[in-house]
């Protein structure tokens, strides 16, 4: 399966030290879920393809916009504008903090929704601004080709003075670590010591972010062997306890029931926690030894896709317990729980009308 095709899906829809690690058994299968739906309180709207989510101690609450490219781009072609953003959400304050970042897009038809690539994940930099990631879909090549307002595209960068602090893509295109089709696109990142690890949805890898600018390879997350295909792994959602230990969701194809989440443990291979999940696309951990995971649909189909889900993983017994949100979840992409268990998605998530909820269950 090509590494873009579940981006095309969902915009249809709206070297050395790697590890190779084994296949495991499967865990438990769901279990079955309260009668009572789930509500959702929206706590901001209109955002423009707002991505992953950031909860910080005191209650607040950043949201990374991949904005809506160029306004006013011509239908077909792809233009880069600096619609990206960092939202933020503290008691009584809503609104964009960070603003101007790199975005692309393709022109659309007057009416259509935008699906744009930009800002995916945002954390504090306590020096001042946001350390953002920011996804591409491409090659250093392509990158270039959308012209000197794309540098960030692709990389881990901060947004007090613009610096790149890693080049994922660079990265993807020197080295091309599972050597396949080379294709990079940064989705999700989590702090590992005094480094970041970075999940690269289209090179199918697992990338150390060091302090000093380089980049290596942690591993790359095999394939998939379903029973439908051999499905590429797509790592998406990344996560790490209080341990060390590093949690990697991904999404193996989009073929349905098929998506694994994986356990890395502090000097130990990775192995496959749970799987039997569809569409994986981030995680979140509480500090009661849950691990929550969000798939950005059930299933793809003629016209819109499927509702998506959040599912509720025990690490100890590791029983997956799907959370009752019915039909509300519409492709959602980013995943968080709050201080006190609060448990935020970005809702609604393929264009400018996106939204920032808390789900109560």
């Amino acid at each position: 399966m090509s590494r873009r095709s579940w981006r095309k899906a969902i915009a249809a829809a709206g070297t050395a030290g790697i590890l190779a690690a084994p296949l495991l058994a499967a865990g438990p299968a769901h279990a079955a879920t309260e009668t009572e739906t789930a509500t959702l309180e929206v706590l901001a709207s209109g955002l423009d393809n707002p991505r992953g989510i950031t909860t910080l101690w005191d209650g607040t609450i950043l949201v990374a916009e991949s904005g809506a490219g160029l306004p006013g781009c011509p239908e077909g072609e792809t233009c880069v504008g600096n619609t990206g953003a960092v939202y933020k959400v503290k008691g009584d304050f809503k609104g964009r903090v960070a603003t101007g970042l790199a975005s692309t897009a393709t022109g659309v038809a007057p009416g259509a929704p935008v699906s744009a690539s930009g800002p995916e994940q945002a954390v504090p930099d306590y020096s001042g601004g946001y350390v953002v990631l920011s996804n591409l879909g491409g090659t250093t090549e392509s990158r270039a080709a959308l012209g000197p307002d794309a540098g960030t595209l692709g990389t881990l960068f901060r947004t007090r003075d613009g610096k790149v602090l890693a080049d994922l893509t660079d990265h993807e295109t020197r080295l091309n670590p599972d050597g396949g089709e080379v294709h990079a696109n940064p989705w999700r990142f989590t702090r590992s010591g005094s480094s970041y690890l970075v999940t690269d949805a289209g090179a199918n890898t697992v990338v150390r972010a060091h302090r000093d600018g380089t980049t290596s390879t942690e591993y790359v997350v095999p394939t998939n062997a379903t029973p439908q295909r051999v499905a590429e792994s797509v790592p998406t959602g990344i996560v790490t306890g209080h341990d060390g230990t590093v949690y990697v969701a991904d999404m193996s194809g989009t073929v349905a029931g098929s998506a694994r989440i994986w356990k890395k443990a502090p000097g130990e291979q990775p192995e496959v926690l749970v799987t039997g999940l569809t569409n994986l696309v981030d995680l979140a951990l509480d500090c009661s030894g849950n691990l929550y995971a969000l798939s950005f649909t059930q299933g793809f189909q003629a016209g819109p896709p499927k509702p998506g889900l959040i599912s509720k993983i025990d690490l100890e017994t590791k029983q997956i317990t799907d959370i009752p949100t019915g039909d509300q979840l519409q492709q959602p992409t980013g995943l968080a729980v709050g201080p006190r268990g609060q448990l935020y998605v970005t809702n609604k998530s393929n264009g400018t009308d996106g939204e920032l909820v808390r789900v109560r269950y």
